[in-house]
């Protein structure tokens, strides 16, 4: 018999007075890395995402990443990012969602550290992790698996918190560039009617030579982002959410219900209510 006694003085990676809850989880197959999903984010929650097979192209914050199996990809919270890889090479996934999470030096809803990239290889623990996320959905499904499932999380989320440590790849620090401008004031300003003379005022540019710039390093208009803002959290709501349509059209910055229906359906090839359907079925 082999018995291994546990170290009592280890550090917690957890801040006190917070108690993290598991929101959700999802198993994201290759079928449904097809379906378009645009760019948002998650106010109150950290998402973990693990890529169990396959390859793609993440947005995040702006930057384009690429993604293949084995890959972690941490986003905290107020990080707007796109969901399903892009253009995804039979890309299928896990994703874990936690609430009021408070780790040691890092600020609530935070798992990442601000000088490393949001993608984090898991190596050699891959088959290990891989097996914790899919214990967490195996226990979500049981009638008294809540807390069980939640307290996996919890270790998932510690045994990161070592990967990021050993794994975790430095940031190159970038300083602020018009585009960046230009994506900061879209994201705090896309559910209000603003127009490109709004956004060329407010960064201080020539209207011409933002649209231009823009679409040279993010790769869309800057209007089109409006829009694909708009849209993702829209697909959020409607995913997450019990609202109507006419309120959620509404949040997003769309006072009329059917125009909304309109620029979604053009987008998605299905109506909100359709898309709704599909995902929570």
């Amino acid at each position: 018999m082999l018995q291994y006694f546990v170290e009592r003085n280890y550090r917690s990676v957890f801040g006190g007075g917070y108690t993290p809850r598991l929101e959700y989880i999802c198993n994201v197959g290759a079928d449904v890395t097809t379906m378009p999903r645009s760019m948002h984010e998650h106010k109150n929650l950290v998402e973990i995402l693990i890529v169990d097979d396959g390859a793609g192209i993440f947005i995040i914050d702006g930057e384009r990443y690429t993604a293949k199996k084995g890959d972690l990809i941490l986003y905290n919270s107020s990080t707007v990012h796109d969901e399903f890889g892009g253009s995804g090479n039979d890309l299928s996934s896990y994703c874990v969602a936690i609430s009021n999470l408070k780790l040691a030096n890092l600020s609530v809803n935070k798992i990442l550290p601000d000088e490393y990239l949001p993608i984090l290889p898991s190596g050699e623990y891959f088959d290990e992790l891989l097996n914790i996320f899919r214990a967490i959905e195996r226990e979500s499904y049981r009638p008294s698996g809540a807390e069980t499932a939640n307290l996996l999380s919890l270790a998932l989320v510690a045994k990161i918190c070592t990967l990021i440590k050993t794994h975790g790849q430095p940031r190159r620090e970038k300083e602020p560039t018009l585009s960046s401008l230009v994506k900061d004031f879209i994201d705090e300003h896309y559910t209000e009617n603003i127009k490109l003379e709004d956004i060329a005022r407010a960064v201080g540019a020539n209207v011409y030579n933002l649209a231009k710039v823009f679409k040279a390093e993010i790769g869309i208009s800057p209007m089109r982002y409006v829009i694909l803002r708009r849209l993702g959290e829209a697909q959020n709501l409607l995913i997450n959410t019990n609202m109507t349509i006419t309120r959620i059209a509404l949040s997003v910055g769309y006072n009329n219900s059917n125009y909304f229906q309109n620029v979604f359906k053009d987008f998605m090839q299905m109506t909100p209510r359709e898309y709704r359907k599909r995902w929570t079925k």
